[in-house]
């Protein structure tokens, strides 16, 4: 009974993840779902102001530099610095998932990628962008408006506002099933896990895996716990309290392992392969 409950709710959390990701390229297809992702996670934290990115706007050949590069300044009020011949343009600026919105929606614009950099201070071009098929020369464009136009754009503007809200509406709803389902997982690795799930790989992905346990337990009997649950003995740090294995990781694997009694946290990150590099987290301060 309680096997088929947690496989029931790791079946709903993998089927809300499938949904947000279906919501991602529905309403921002030109948008690094990994970008929407991270941006999200840093407007849950509410912050007083939006938080700095590094953007990488990828156009069209054949695009208008300089109308291209004045169109951006007017949306995000900062001058792009121009790479590839004018397909590639890059600011370091305040972002939010409107502005994300309104920057990728231009006709000209093929793609939108980015990181975090927390300042004003950015790092220039690190992106390339994906391949895509539909790459059309520029054509110019009347700015004159109908009147009728300028409806069309306050309803496509209301439509917009619906659909972010709709986005992240969805996105707080799958943060709170990580907390209810994995609480003791770290959420940036169960999203991680859950997109490399999604590539339906033939072989679950390997991952060094960083398990954080309350002081004073046996260190041997915790050792041989996450050789039976994973398969991998694990290397011990921190006076017996952090173990780290690189192995192949499932959700349910995931799970099994965080729902351990003396386990405080699970987090982290992605190899690819069975060499690993060690610890290299901390548990979280809010870990018990």
């Amino acid at each position: 009974m309680i096997i088929q409950i947690m496989s029931a709710g790791l079946q709903e959390l993998k089927s809300v993840f499938q949904g947000l990701q279906t919501l991602y390229y529905t309403y921002l297809p030109k948008a690094d779902p990994v970008l929407i992702n991270d941006l999200l996670i840093r407007e849950i934290e509410k912050s007083e102001h939006s938080p700095f990115y590094m953007v990488e706007i990828f156009t069209k050949p054949g695009t208008d530099s300089e109308e291209m590069k004045n169109k951006i300044f007017d949306k995000t009020g900062w001058l792009p610095t121009i790479y590839d011949s004018g397909t590639h343009y890059v600011t370091n600026q305040r972002l939010t998932l409107e502005a994300l919105k309104e920057i990728s929606d231009s006709d000209n614009v093929i793609e939108v990628t980015g990181d975090y950099t927390g300042s004003i201070g950015g790092w220039g071009a690190s992106h390339e962008h994906r391949d895509h098929e539909d790459l059309h020369a520029y054509n110019s464009q009347s700015s004159s408006k109908s009147q009728q136009e300028v409806q069309e754009q306050q309803t496509a503007y209301h439509r917009s506002t619906d659909r972010l809200r709709e986005i992240k509406t969805v996105f707080q709803g799958l943060q709170t099933l990580y907390q209810t389902y994995l609480p003791k997982a770290d959420p940036v690795l169960i999203h991680d896990l859950l997109i490399r799930e999604l590539e339906k790989s033939e072989h679950s992905p390997f991952y060094m895996v960083e398990i954080f346990t309350k002081p004073g337990i046996d260190s041997e009997e915790m050792k041989n716990k996450i050789f039976e649950k994973t398969g991998w003995l694990p290397t011990i740090y921190d006076s017996g309290t952090h173990y780290v294995t690189n192995q192949r990781l499932t959700l349910e694997a995931l799970k099994e392992i965080s729902d351990s009694d003396n386990v405080i946290e699970v987090t982290g990150d992605y190899t690819g392969s069975i060499g690993g590099w060690g610890a290299s987290h901390e548990v979280s301060t809010h870990s018990h």
